[in-house]
């Protein structure tokens, strides 16, 4: 059975924690990360009744897209209300606890994307660019006899993709002769201590994400052979991809106002879903922000957004959309998240078929 570190590396995987807002709670935050997990429950918040299923049906681990712990807790006492009672009864079960939350609302396929695919959304982009990926150039040499061994393993690490393209394992590539002495002590699988040695090599050099840095050097030593690799990690001016909160971008067909507003009641399965503006007024192009995203207005009007459907929207809100002429839905907080929190359980499942992923 995996650990439950090991499910949050599959977890951080589809909500990387890079992507997060600073600050926000991510990942194990109740528990034992060594702990085994035959079962597990996603939820959208980890309430007394979640807590209570996982605990009835075995599960011991949880993970919710809004953080148990956000602030420091001041009490942890026994059917004391959330969240110190349910990290208390957490913990008495042996359940432990994770979360996914701005990461996810941010991350490709997560909170937004799914809603946005909901309404119909097509060519969508981040509202408010929160995140870009800084980019490395990334050098290693190896030998002749090792060079597609050590290429292939760079590739499978995540190496050799140019962001935001639609090509993959690209690098340059040139042959010279590297030269070193290993000294005593050392255990050289080429040449001899206390001998210089010159030796034909490859010089193989890549642009990718500075994340992947870790895992493709962890790559190469494993497939190099070398004692020591030689390498060269020269950061770039240049930045990859874009990331950010709420997604724009436009329907297939220009409708009305109304029209929105029926298409997100039925998307939602929610009747509640309050809009200020023209229902008359057409709309092409839709902005969302799953939670409260009403902060977006401008960035929304500055994409030219015809519409911004998010939640929690404040009296003084509505009224600054309807000055501005853009068409403001709360769709309700709870309603604009659980899909996008039911996608995670559905990925996670696929990643794990050895463990039960119940859905809350």
């Amino acid at each position: 059975m995996p650990t439950v570190a090991e499910i949050i590396t599959h977890l951080h995987h589809h909500a990387p924690p890079h992507l997060r807002m600073e600050g926000d709670p991510h990942g194990l935050l109740v528990g034992d990360a060594d702990a085994e997990v035959s079962r597990l429950v996603v939820s959208l918040d980890v309430t007394p009744a979640v807590a209570k299923h996982a605990a009835e049906t075995g599960a011991q681990l949880i993970i919710a897209h809004h953080p148990l712990i956000y602030q420091p807790l001041k009490r942890v006492v026994a059917n004391e209300p959330h969240p110190g009672g349910v990290v208390l009864s957490c913990i008495r079960a042996g359940i432990a606890v994770a979360c996914a939350h701005t990461n996810w609302d941010v991350a490709e396929r997560g909170i937004n994307d799914v809603l946005a695919e909901l309404l119909g959304l097509a060519d969508t982009k981040p509202v408010q660019v929160t995140y870009h990926d800084p980019i490395v150039n990334l050098v290693v040499f190896a030998s002749e006899e090792r060079r597609w061994r050590v290429w292939d393993a760079m590739v499978g690490a995540g190496a050799g993709h140019i962001p935001g393209s639609l090509y993959d394992r690209c690098a340059f590539w040139g042959t010279g002769t590297g030269t070193f002495r290993p000294m005593e002590g050392a255990n050289p699988q080429i040449g001899a201590v206390g001998v210089s040695a010159f030796v034909t090599e490859n010089r193989i050099e890549t642009v990718m994400p500075s994340h992947l840095v870790p895992a493709v050097l962890a790559a190469v030593r494993a497939a190099h052979g070398y004692e020591e690799v030689a390498h060269q990690i020269v950061p770039l001016t240049n930045t990859g991809k874009e990331y950010g909160i709420g997604r724009v971008g436009t329907l297939a067909e220009t409708i009305t106002g109304g029209e929105l507003l029926a298409r997100v009641q039925t998307a939602l399965d929610f009747d509640a879903v309050r809009m200020v503006g023209d229902s008359g007024k057409p709309v092409r192009t839709v902005a969302v922000g799953g939670g409260a995203c009403a902060f977006l207005l401008s960035d929304a009007i500055r994409h030219g957004a015809d519409a911004l459907v998010t939640s929690d929207v404040r009296h003084h809100e509505y009224v600054d959309a309807e000055s501005r002429g853009i068409l403001l839905l709360d769709a309700g907080h709870a309603q604009t998240e659980t899909p996008g929190t039911r996608r995670l359980s559905e990925l996670l499942a696929a990643a794990l078929p050895g463990v039960a992923v119940d859905f809350l």
